[in-house]
């Protein structure tokens, strides 16, 4: 029962390539991701699970390169959502191997996925809100240097909350 949710997050991250570029190569590499995810979700291994969020990303990537189209919100925010927490569910069920585990641990498990996602798509309007109004007064040149010092802070963001420790 607990791995329900990785196989759901796998597919998931599995359909957002597909839908953006539907072409053999895609589904190839999609086709590989969901063998390495099914893998270590049937194992509860996590090298076939890195693996594979590896391989998901690369599809993702080949499918917005070859469909040639900007980056929607919706699509990279779900993509992105769904590997996280397809690592987070991996991890989870391999704690809780042989376990008994209640219905309440799985809603709450499930809410604070929920609210982690609210939380998120919050984030990324507000940031798209505020990039929205500077971009105007953003120097060209300097542009490269303020979206790699952005994703750095949002990576590190990330790494702060997943780990529960101050960056």
């Amino acid at each position: 029962m607990i791995r329900i949710p990785a196989a759901v997050f796998a597919l998931v991250l599995f359909a957002v390539p597909w839908v953006t570029a539907p072409t053999r190569p895609v589904a190839a590499a999609g086709a590989l991701g969901l063998l390495l995810a099914a893998t270590g979700i049937a194992g509860l291994w996590r090298w076939p699970v890195n693996a594979a969020a590896c391989v998901f990303l690369i599809a993702y990537a080949g499918a917005l390169w070859v469909a040639r189209t900007s980056v929607s919100v919706g699509s990279a925010l779900a993509f992105g959502l769904a590997l996280l927490l397809l690592l987070e569910s991996v991890e989870l069920a391999r704690a809780l191997r042989r376990a008994s585990v209640d219905g309440r641990v799985i809603r709450s498990q499930l809410t604070a996925w929920a609210g982690f996602a609210v939380a998120t798509l919050a984030v990324t309007l507000l940031g798209l809100s505020l990039a929205g109004s500077l971009v105007g007064s953003i120097p060209f040149a300097a542009a490269p240097f303020i979206a790699g010092a952005a994703a750095l802070g949002v990576v590190l963001a990330l790494a702060a909350i997943i780990t529960g420790r101050r960056v």
